[in-house]
């Protein structure tokens, strides 16, 4: 489960976004300044923290005022009925993390037909039409991630065993997750032997992931290599993962996308062998700005904007510790 510190620290978080859903500065040449939704996949999730903080920051600069909004869990429904909400309202641009399906696609365009410029960053939604999507290549991340399993295998001499092999993944209807589940699978086929067994939805949602995680390995020990599409359960001590602890001491093998503090603080403790993350605050900050650039100037970014990926393995996670902060202290 999640610990009380990180459970109190989201519910300040929440309050805090919603108090700061207003936040605005005035520009320079006194118009009334832009109003941009930004909405994360979900409040509840802290891989969202460092977005938050580095948007509100690009916003005050800017001069525009910034609303941050979404459900605590993700829901696509609910998703979908606050785009609604900003399209009655008037929002003059809206940057959002989505699944790609049909309910997003028919709001987004919505939102454009009335004049609303809309971007997505994270999770992407090409089929929507969105005017540009600002992110990792989830793809190569996949693939690298891959690339990284397929070297920690053939380092313990598995690369010709044929191994049991669970993936977790949020939803199975957001691109950016499908699109790192087949990267991994392209860049592991012919150079490892997995048998992939189980893929695991947690619904995106943190305390879940913990549950199934603790669950899938209490009732499957014989399970040898974990790939965690995202980070979900990295939140918590290694005491609050009994099973996969025991489970990672026995041999078990993890790897995952996202990088944060708590999540190379389990990898320190051997419990995840390698971690590959992405640029949230950029995508949030950068995102933010090339959406009001185009408002306000007629600038048209590109379709697709990367962020580079971060790579964490036993040779440099201690620098890594230095640099990524815990989220309670920043």
């Amino acid at each position: 489960m999640m610990s009380k510190a990180l459970t109190s620290f989201l519910a300040v978080f929440m309050l805090l976004a919603i108090v700061l859903t207003t936040t605005e500065a005035v520009a320079a040449d006194a118009q009334e300044p832009l109003t941009i939704a930004v909405l994360p996949r979900a409040l509840g999730n802290p891989i969202f923290l460092d977005a938050f903080e580095a948007t509100q920051k690009r916003a005050h600069e800017l001069g525009v005022r910034l609303e941050w909004v979404a459900p605590f869990d993700f829901d696509s429904e609910v998703q979908v009925e606050m785009i609604e909400n900003l399209i009655r309202r008037g929002v003059d641009g809206i940057l959002a993390s989505v699944n790609d399906e049909e309910a997003i696609h028919k709001v987004f365009q919505k939102a454009m037909e009335q004049g609303i410029a809309v971007a997505t960053f994270d999770g992407d939604s090409p089929g929507s039409g969105r005017l540009f999507h600002i992110g990792i290549d989830n793809y190569s991340a996949g693939e690298a991630i891959g690339h990284a399993l397929v070297g920690v295998l053939k380092g313990r001499g598995l690369e010709n065993a044929e191994l049991d092999t669970m993936i977790m993944t949020g939803f199975r209807e957001a691109f950016h997750h499908e699109e790192r589940i087949r990267g991994f699978l392209a860049a592991t086929e012919g150079q490892v032997n997995l048998k992939i067994r189980d893929i695991v939805e947690n619904e995106d949602t943190v305390e879940k992931s913990i549950i199934l995680l603790e669950d899938y390995v209490k009732h499957n020990p014989d399970i040898e290599v974990i790939y965690f599409v995202g980070g979900w359960p990295f939140y918590v001590p290694s005491e609050a993962l009994p099973n996969f602890q025991r489970w990672a001491q026995a041999g078990g093998i993890a790897v995952g996308i996202d990088l944060f503090y708590d999540a190379l603080l389990l990898q320190k403790a051997g419990l995840i062998q390698y971690l590959i993350g992405q640029d949230m605050a950029a995508m949030g900050a950068l995102g933010l700005e090339l959406l009001v650039n185009y408002i306000r100037h007629g600038e048209v970014p590109p379709a697709f904007v990367e962020v580079g990926l971060e790579h964490a393995n036993e040779s440099n996670i201690d620098r890594l510790l230095e640099i990524h902060k815990p989220w309670l202290v920043k």
